[in-house]
């Protein structure tokens, strides 16, 4: 027997394809991050591991911020008795958004330093 809460909302089950959508992204993220630390690691040796621990502390911070994310919106539709439905900020997006800009600034700057380490002098 399943409660009522754990019941999709609807038929096309929109909130989940987009939780699943945010694992993806968080993971490919986590992806990223050992990626780059592997890199680095010929180069750099502590600040590979630096980037990788940063790289996998935010994917975790961002995972739970998604589930938690998604289960509040999963509540709120499910339980709602009206047609408005006032739903989460989009300040989790912003955030998101701002750690992928700052991981691109990071892997740039640390391409910069490959390519003027390796320029002849």
């Amino acid at each position: 027997m399943t409660r009522a809460f754990d019941r999709p909302f609807d038929a096309g089950l929109q909130a989940e394809r987009t939780a699943l959508a945010w694992q993806r992204t968080v993971l490919s993220f986590a992806i990223a991050a050992l990626v780059s630390a592997r890199l680095l690691l010929n180069t750099v040796s502590i600040g590979s591991y630096a980037v990788a621990a940063l790289g996998l502390i935010m994917t975790a911070v961002l995972f739970w911020v998604g589930h938690r994310r998604y289960r509040a919106v999963h509540t709120t539709l499910v339980q709602a008795s009206t047609d408005r439905i006032r739903l989460a900020s989009a300040a989790p997006l912003f955030l998101w958004a701002l750690a992928v800009f700052v991981l691109a600034v990071v892997g740039a700057v640390f391409a910069a330093l490959g390519i003027v380490a390796t320029l002849p002098s």
